[in-house]
């Protein structure tokens, strides 16, 4: 496809996923090649800022070269990620990674309370890290200057797999909210940047 070179690039989206093969954006928006950069990470979860790292560095392209104007922070439901932070796996190259969530998984378990059932902390937990890792997000220096000078919007949310829906973080309620019915948008063969741009603009 020589119009790939052509044309060049001019994404408006940045969309941080997990490393799950089931919760590819490319495959759940039914996206066209140029529709956003990407960048995957376990669970993901956006670590503290660090300089030179692959993230800080694809940021920093994104923002000041390619004025991306939205960033997404893609959860997923069922993550194994989640789920061995949870369970606090033994394996040190993993738990390095993932340890980095605890914040978030201590306010899944204050929110979920004492007689709190182990898939309803996976649930919370894994909304709490999706919101944990848009706080991290907030500090890297190029999404800082970006939220500053009011050119760039974060947007947590959470795929949904057992039903096909992304659900976003509703500041006013508080709680994680349909957005639209990816199956149905899917049957409908909608635009794919309509329905990502339909979540972002809710």
């Amino acid at each position: 496809m020589p119009q790939l070179v052509q044309n060049g690039q001019n994404p408006e989206l940045f969309i941080i996923s997990c490393i799950d093969s089931r919760g590819n954006p490319g495959t759940i928006f039914n996206a066209v090649p140029g529709l956003f950069f990407a960048h995957k990470a376990m669970g993901a979860i956006v670590r503290p800022y660090k300089k030179g790292t692959a993230l800080s560095a694809a940021l920093q392209f994104a923002l000041a070269y390619n004025k991306v104007r939205d960033i997404v922070i893609l959860g997923h439901t069922g993550c194994g990620a989640i789920k061995a932070l949870v369970e606090q796996i033994e394996d040190e190259e993993i738990s390095s990674f993932i340890n980095v969530a605890h914040k978030g998984l201590e306010r899944a378990r204050h929110a979920c309370g004492e007689s709190c059932a182990h898939a309803d902390l996976l649930r919370l937990t894994e909304e709490q890290i999706v919101l944990q890792s848009a706080e991290n997000l907030r500090d890297y220096p190029s999404v800082r200057e970006a939220l500053r000078e009011e050119r760039v919007r974060i947007h947590p949310w959470l795929f949904d797999m057992d039903d096909g829906d992304i659900l976003g973080y509703n500041d006013a309620t508080k709680a994680f909210e349909s957005i639209t019915k990816l199956q149905e948008e899917l049957q409908n063969r909608k635009s794919n940047s309509d329905m990502i741009k339909q979540g972002i603009l809710k």
